[in-house]
């Protein structure tokens, strides 16, 4: 299938998104059998799609400080495997773009604009509540960063008590 969907999209050389999902709508009359049925995509979500075992630490109106620890124990092992899966894939990326890199510039090209410096950039969550502890030696520099939205208690109703973004830790410590 998705040999199909990519390049329909114009995106056959690009890596799929490392967390996505896809609405299909059943485009058969009703009454077709089960194997002939015809299936259409209707939306891609790549933007805002989270890990539903971490609800518990999405603020809310009867939960205004959850938070990382309000993940069930019998639901972390999910989200741990989840966020681990994310990392591996992010890795495998990484690896293949930083070959890609060892290729020195050629007349016109640009290398140098990187690292983004963040400097400026001010931070608004309370703490990393859950973030694992970094390693000493790492293969690339990331880094975790959410949108605040200051007219929004605790900056978005997509967080958790702390502002960070109730699925982000998990996310991030696949990476670490």
């Amino acid at each position: 299938l998705l040999a199909k969907i990519m390049p329909a999209l114009g995106l056959a050389e690009e890596p799929i998104p490392l967390w996505w999902t896809s609405d299909f709508i059943n485009a058969s009359p009703p009454g077709t059998p089960e194997k002939d049925e015809k299936w259409i995509v209707g939306e891609f979500n790549c933007s805002c799609v989270g890990i539903s075992k971490c609800l518990a630490a999405c603020i809310t109106d009867d939960a205004p400080n959850a938070c990382f620890s309000d993940i069930a124990k019998k639901d972390a092992k999910e989200v741990n495997r989840i966020g681990d899966m994310v990392g591996s894939k992010a890795l495998t990326i990484l690896l293949k773009e930083a070959k890609k890199t060892r290729i020195p510039a050629a007349a016109g090209e640009y290398f140098s604009g990187s690292p983004v410096d963040v400097s400026s950039l001010k931070k608004m969550t309370k703490d990393d509540l859950g973030l694992l502890q970094q390693p000493k030696k790492t293969k690339f520099k990331t880094a975790l960063v959410g949108i605040y939205v200051r007219s929004q208690p605790n900056g978005g109703t997509d967080k958790s008590s702390n502002g960070q973004r109730y699925d982000s830790i998990p996310f991030a410590n696949g990476c670490i």
